[in-house]
C-alpha cells in the first residue's frame, strides 16, 4: 500500500510540470513574457516602446543584433498587442542583389528579406501570438529566426 507522503509526492511531481507549462506561456499581449523567455533562452532582451509608443525588445540572438516589434496593439493605449516582428538588420562587405533576396526568401521559410538604401539587408520574421504560444513554440522559432541570420550573414559579410 502507498503511503499518503508518497502519494502527496508523487502527484506533486506531476501537477508541478503542468503548472510550470501554464507559467511559460509567451505572448505579445505580455511583453515582459516575451522578453522574460529569450533571458531564459540565454539572450538579452531590453524592453523599451517604439516611436508609436508600441512595445519593442531589442536583443542580441547568436551574435546578432535584432529587435522585436509588436503589431495588432491598440492605438490608444499601446497594449494588447497580437503579433511580433522579428527584425535584422544588415550592412553587407559583399554584394548582394535583389536576386539575392528572392533566392533566399524562396529557401528560407518564414523568413523576409529587403533590401533598404544605401544597399542595406533587412529581415523580418513574424509570429502571431495571440493570447499565449507555449514557450517551446516561441524557443523554436527564436532558433529559426537566428539559423536564418547566421545563414543571412553568411552571405552578406566576407
Amino acid at each position: 500500500m502507498i503511503s499518503r507522503k508518497l502519494l502527496a509526492a508523487m502527484l506533486a511531481g506531476v501537477l508541478v510540470p503542468a503548472a510550470a507549462n501554464a507559467a511559460t506561456t509567451v505572448s505579445a499581449i505580455k511583453p515582459d513574457s516575451v522578453a522574460e523567455a529569450l533571458k531564459n533562452l540565454g539572450y538579452t532582451a531590453e524592453l523599451a516602446k517604439d516611436a508609436n509608443g508600441d512595445p519593442l525588445i531589442n536583443t542580441e540572438i547568436g551574435g546578432w543584433q535584432a529587435a522585436l516589434l509588436f503589431y495588432e496593439c491598440n492605438e490608444k493605449t499601446h497594449d494588447g498587442c497580437q503579433s511580433l516582428q522579428f527584425v535584422a538588420n544588415f550592412t553587407p562587405e559583399k554584394k548582394f542583389t535583389a536576386e539575392d533576396a528572392v533566392r533566399f526568401n524562396r529557401n528560407t521559410r518564414f523568413a523576409s528579406v529587403s533590401l533598404g538604401k544605401e544597399e542595406s539587408v533587412m529581415m523580418t520574421w513574424d509570429v502571431v501570438t495571440g493570447k499565449g504560444i507555449d514557450f517551446e513554440v516561441f524557443s523554436n522559432a527564436v532558433d529559426m529566426f537566428r539559423s536564418a541570420m547566421d545563414t543571412l550573414g553568411t552571405e552578406v559579410f566576407k
